[in-house]
């Protein structure tokens, strides 16, 4: 892959500087092709992910002490705008990137800062989230898996389920219960760095609707988990988890709206270059136009979400609406563009007007996980009621 280097960051602060030099190293770079099967999908955008970092583009946000290039959110969107308008990927490793990160940067120790975040960035490392549990999705508060000490080392039982990339990752955010008398419950919660690779854990792929395993169900029998991985004070993890949830929710819908609008110019592409009358075909139209106005609702929101992350607000019930209004860019981007698809949609070996069948009806079955992860809709619908309008709980 062919890699160019970015003027040298002390040159680089303004953001209209940071525009043009990132939109001229992507004219200069090869971009990949990126498949659809999900093994080499993985290794693709792990490899590009490489090539970002190598280049001085991922975590612009971030201080150099973790790796990254000490600007701000708003030079991370810009970057993220002219991957999209370059037809560029985002990188592979975003549970690590936008959800962990970001939350071990701000809570945990100068050592797991400089141990954990900079192979983080380069995408050596992949993370995943322990976070929900059979019987506590949403209400996190109501997790089972414990941690007790002894000595200097946790030792965690329990399950986590729907956990992304976990039979990939080499290192889990976990939450775990070190207080099991504790009142109210997420008082005794605490937040580890545990390692994948630990004699005690199992992996079990989850076959999702669009074919991949990407989800995971993780078991834990006595995983032992140094004292030195607890991420702040123990007992304290639930602050940090509102940050991840956080960051889940602002940094990461920054990512998903490069995602879902490169889709849709892709989509557009293929339709110009095959299908003379989509122009005026109206059913083409009217997907088209859906499209450009949940994007374009998703963008006006984030721009607000930027701003809030320079500020350094931390979490706000205002991350829910970040969360329905990418609910619903996702969803109705990916009904729109299967829509196009017509009766070739049972055909994903297709191509009708230029369009890749496969790739619409994967993104499509996608995008109805958006209403689940992260929080169900529901959930967040109850705290945008509860404690931005004041409405009371039942």
């Amino acid at each position: 892959m062919n890699a160019v280097s970015p003027v040298p960051v002390e040159q680089i602060t303004e953001i209209a500087d940071l525009r043009r030099e990132a939109r001229r190293w992507l004219a200069e770079t090869e971009i990949p092709t990126v498949p659809l099967e999900l093994e080499e999908r993985f290794n693709v955008l792990r490899r590009w992910q490489r090539t970002l970092f190598d280049a001085g583009w991922m975590g612009l946000g971030w201080s150099r002490e973790a790796g990254g290039r000490g600007l701000t959110a708003r030079h991370q969107q810009v970057f993220s705008e002219e991957l999209a308008r370059a037809h560029a990927p985002a990188p592979i490793g975003l549970i690590g990137l936008d959800v962990v990160g970001p939350s071990i940067h701000r809570y945990g120790s100068p050592e797991q800062r400089s141990r954990f975040l900079p192979p983080l960035l380069a995408g050596e490392d992949i993370w995943c989230q322990g976070f929900s549990e059979p019987s506590a999705g949403s209400d996190l508060a109501s997790l089972r898996t414990r941690a007790l000490r002894h000595g200097d080392k946790y030792v965690v039982n329990g399950q986590k389920v729907w956990t992304s990339w976990g039979n990939q990752a080499s290192w889990c955010a976990l939450l775990c219960r070190t207080d099991p008398d504790a009142e109210p419950k997420h008082a005794g919660i605490s937040y580890l760095i545990v390692d994948m690779s630990s004699p005690g854990i199992t992996v079990r792929p989850l076959v999702q609707m669009t074919g991949d395993a990407e989800f995971c169900e993780v078991f834990f029998d006595n995983v032992e988990v140094p004292v030195g991985n607890l991420v702040g004070k123990e007992n304290d993890g639930w602050r940090i988890a509102l940050d991840t949830l956080s960051q889940e929710r602002g940094y990461y819908a920054m990512r998903r709206q490069v995602e879902i609008g490169w889709g849709v110019e892709k989509t557009i592409d293929g339709l110009r270059g095959t299908s003379p009358e989509s122009t005026t075909n109206r059913r083409i139209s009217t997907a088209i136009g859906e499209s450009h106005v949940a994007l374009r609702v998703l963008d006006a929101q984030i721009r607000r979400t930027v701003q809030r992350l320079i500020d350094e607000e931390g979490p706000h019930p205002l991350d829910s609406i970040d969360k329905l209004v990418l609910n619903d860019a996702e969803q109705v981007v990916g009904r729109a563009l299967a829509d196009l698809l017509g009766p070739f949609r049972l055909d994903t070996e297709s191509q009708p007007l230029g369009l890749n069948a496969a790739q619409l009806i994967h993104d499509h079955y996608f995008s109805r996980a958006a209403s689940i992860y992260g929080g169900t809709s529901q959930i967040q619908r109850n705290i945008v009621a509860e404690r931005l309008l004041g409405l009371p709980r039942s």
